[in-house]
C-alpha cells in the first residue's frame, strides 16, 4: 500500500477529528487514534474510497463490538475485530437523514402551494418524507413559535433556533405523495436496518437518538416508497410517478445535504434536471456545492457554510442538521430587522418589565432599543413587510 493512500487516509480522519470534536469526543480520540496508528491506516486504506469515510469506519466498529472506551484501550480490539468491521463497510453506508432537518425544509415548504407531492433523494429511511407529522419549537429572539401536527402534539418534537421569521407559524404542508430515493434504502419495520439506523447516531448524541427512534415509528406506521438507485439515474421515473400518482399536486424534490456525494458533473446534471422540469426543488446543501447557489448567497448576504435554496434561490443559512436557521424573506430587511419587529409586535408598547427585557433579549438600553426600532419602522420594506403594524407603531408614537 502506497504511503500517499495512507496519508490521504490519515488526513481525511484527521479533519474529520477537528471539525467534529464538539459533536463527539468519542469518535475525535477514535480518529485521532486511527490517523497515528500505521498498522490500522494500512487497513483502513485498503478499503474502496468510498468505504473510508471516517464516521462508516467508526460506525462499523461500534457494530461490530468494539467498545466506547478510549482508543488507547480500544486499539486492539479495532485490530481483533477489523474482519467483520470491513465486512459491514462494504455492505453500509452512512444514511442517516436526521429528521432535524424538516426544520428547514419546512421553511421552504411554507412557501410552495399545496396539495404537495415530496420525492427525497438520499432518503435514507425515509424520516424526513414526514414534515407534516412532527411538532416544532423555533426560538427567537424574546419569543418562540409553535407549530403542531392537525391531531395534536408529536412524539417527534424538533427544537431549532431561528432568525428573521415572522409571526406566524409555519402552514404545515398538505402532503399527498411520499417517495424517496438511495442507493442503499432503509426499511425501519426491519430490525437489521433500524438497529443500522441507531447506530449511526454518535455515541453522545442521545436526544438525537431518541429523535430518530421516535421518527421511525412514525415512518413504520406508515412507510413511504422508497426506490433504490442513483439520484440523477431516478429522479425522472419518480416524478412521473409523481404525476400520475398525484396529478393535481405540487411536486417538490427535495435534496438535503446530499448532493456533496455526487461529482460536479452529475449535480449539475440533477440541478439542470430540476430547473426544467416544473418542479420545486429545495436544496439543503454546504455553501459551494452548487456555485451558483454559493454566488447568489454571496450577492445576498446569506452567510453560513451551509444554504437553504428554493429553486436555486438561497433564502437561509443553517447548519447541516437544521438546529439554527436564519430566514432572509423578500421584504427588504434583515433577519435582525424581521425580529426586532416581531419582538415588539409580542411586547407591545411601554410595560413594567419592558426595560429588563430589552436589555436581556438585545443587550441594549431601552432608549437605544427604540432608536433602532424606529428608524427600522419608517423603512420602506417594514412598510411593505406589515403597514398596519407600522401605522399603529408610528401613531402611538406620537402620543
Amino acid at each position: 500500500m502506497a504511503n500517499s493512500e495512507r496519508e490521504r487516509t490519515a488526513d481525511w480522519f484527521r479533519r474529520f477529528a477537528s471539525a467534529e470534536v464538539a459533536e463527539s469526543p468519542r469518535y475525535r480520540d477514535w480518529a485521532l487514534g486511527i490517523a497515528n496508528d500505521d498498522q490500522l491506516l494500512a487497513l483502513v486504506a485498503r478499503l474502496p474510497l468510498s468505504k473510508r469515510q471516517p464516521v462508516l469506519v467508526l460506525t462499523c466498529a461500534r457494530v461490530a463490538g468494539v467498545p466506547l472506551r478510549s482508543f488507547e484501550t480500544a486499539r486492539d480490539d479495532f485490530i481483533a475485530l477489523w474482519p467483520a468491521i470491513a465486512k459491514l463497510a462494504k455492505t453500509r453506508a452512512t444514511q442517516t437523514n436526521d429528521p432535524r432537518r424538516c426544520t428547514p425544509l419546512l421553511v421552504a415548504l411554507d412557501r410552495i402551494r399545496g396539495p404537495i407531492a415530496l420525492i427525497e433523494v438520499g432518503a435514507s429511511a425515509g424520516l424526513t418524507l414526514f414534515p407534516d407529522r412532527y411538532t416544532y419549537t423555533w426560538n427567537a429572539r424574546g419569543r418562540s413559535v409553535t407549530s403542531l401536527p392537525a391531531d395534536g402534539p408529536s412524539t417527534v418534537s424538533l427544537v431549532a433556533d431561528i432568525a428573521g421569521w415572522g409571526a406566524n407559524p409555519p402552514r404545515r404542508p398538505n402532503i399527498v405523495h411520499r417517495e424517496g430515493i438511495d442507493l442503499s434504502p432503509l426499511d425501519v419495520t426491519k430490525p437489521s436496518d433500524r438497529d443500522w439506523l441507531e447506530a449511526l447516531v454518535w455515541p453522545e448524541q442521545s436526544d438525537r437518538l431518541d429523535i430518530v427512534r421516535a421518527a421511525a415509528d412514525i415512518v413504520a406506521q406508515s412507510p413511504p416508497t422508497l426506490t433504490a438507485g442513483d439520484a440523477v439515474a431516478e429522479i425522472r421515473a419518480a416524478v412521473a410517478r409523481a404525476r400520475k400518482a398525484a396529478p393535481n399536486a405540487t411536486i417538490v424534490v427535495s435534496s438535503p445535504a446530499v448532493l456533496v456525494y455526487l461529482d460536479r458533473a452529475e449535480r449539475e446534471k440533477f440541478a439542470t434536471y430540476c430547473a426544467r422540469s416544473k418542479v420545486r426543488w429545495i436544496s439543503l446543501d454546504g455553501r459551494r456545492v452548487i456555485p451558483r447557489i454559493g454566488d447568489a448567497a454571496d450577492e445576498l448576504g446569506i452567510e453560513g457554510d451551509f444554504v437553504l435554496s428554493l429553486d436555486g434561490v438561497p433564502i437561509a443559512s443553517t447548519d447541516p442538521l437544521g438546529r439554527q436557521v436564519t430566514v432572509h424573506g423578500g421584504s427588504g430587511l434583515s433577519p435582525e430587522d424581521v425580529d426586532f419587529i416581531e419582538f415588539e409586535r409580542e411586547n407591545w408598547g411601554p410595560t413594567r418589565s419592558k426595560e429588563s427585557l430589552v436589555r436581556k433579549v438585545w443587550n441594549l438600553p431601552l432608549v437605544r432599543y427604540y432608536q433602532r426600532l424606529y428608524g427600522i419602522m419608517e423603512s420602506p420594506a417594514a412598510r411593505r413587510y406589515d403597514p398596519i403594524l407600522v401605522r399603529s407603531f408610528a401613531e402611538t408614537s406620537e402620543l
